[in-house]
């Protein structure tokens, strides 16, 4: 018999996605949905009887996920993204010499962007989030965390600038696909056409009696 450390990080959503039929598997640490057939529920979990370098015997669950997602929307539990916070003074500045893109222009703006070294090469593929002028929010790979997180330390020592890891704080629940808006818009008050609230915006809104 051998112990394993399952179900040890979970998001807060996990006991809805059992509920229709997730089959988990581990993503640094957390339980992450791979799949999910919809005849299996909490009680009847969904397993893999044989893997084969073939097609698999789910493949035809994933290809309808990917086919919702394309033409539809679709919710993507991404919780064990890696999330850090910087506040300070002089974190805008920090942040703009680390990234190729610049992160500190405007207020509540998603930036794409990479980290390099001194030579140029990669170091990090991330977004970084203005929320005001001393707050900025930094979202990474989850195999990435820990070189994101010695990189920023490294670049904010003796400076007015303090990173946060929030990651086990925050749950990230990606909504996807073309109807996306139009979902979001059932569920608040916020206008989310594109006009009032365009690409690459970040702003906390109302979803029934919360705000996220």
């Amino acid at each position: 018999h051998h112990k394993t450390a399952r179900n040890v990080k979970l998001s807060p959503l996990h006991h809805k996605l059992v509920e229709k039929g997730a089959y988990f598997k581990p993503v640094s640490g957390f339980e992450g949905a791979d799949w999910y057939d919809e005849e299996c529920s909490t009680t009847n979990p969904p397993t893999i009887e044989k893997l084969t370098w073939n097609r698999e015997s789910w493949f035809d669950h994933w290809e309808d996920e990917h086919i919702a997602c394309r033409d539809e929307v679709a919710l993507i539990d991404m919780s064990f993204m890696s999330k850090f916070i910087m506040q300070g003074e002089e974190a805008g500045e920090v942040l703009n010499y680390l990234s190729t893109a610049n992160v500190n222009k405007c207020e509540n703006t998603i930036s794409y962007t990479q980290w390099l070294n001194d030579e140029g090469k990669l170091e990090a593929d991330l977004t970084v989030s203005k929320l005001d002028n001393g707050t900025y929010f930094v979202v990474a790979t989850d195999t990435m965390k820990g070189h994101v997180l010695q990189w920023m330390r490294r670049h904010t020592r003796g400076r007015h600038a303090f990173v946060t890891d929030v990651t086990g704080a925050y749950a990230q629940i990606n909504i996807q696909g073309p109807k996306s808006r139009e979902l979001l818009q059932r569920l608040t008050s916020v206008d989310m056409s594109n006009d009032s609230f365009p690409f690459r915006t970040i702003r906390e809104i109302d979803i029934g009696t919360e705000r996220k």
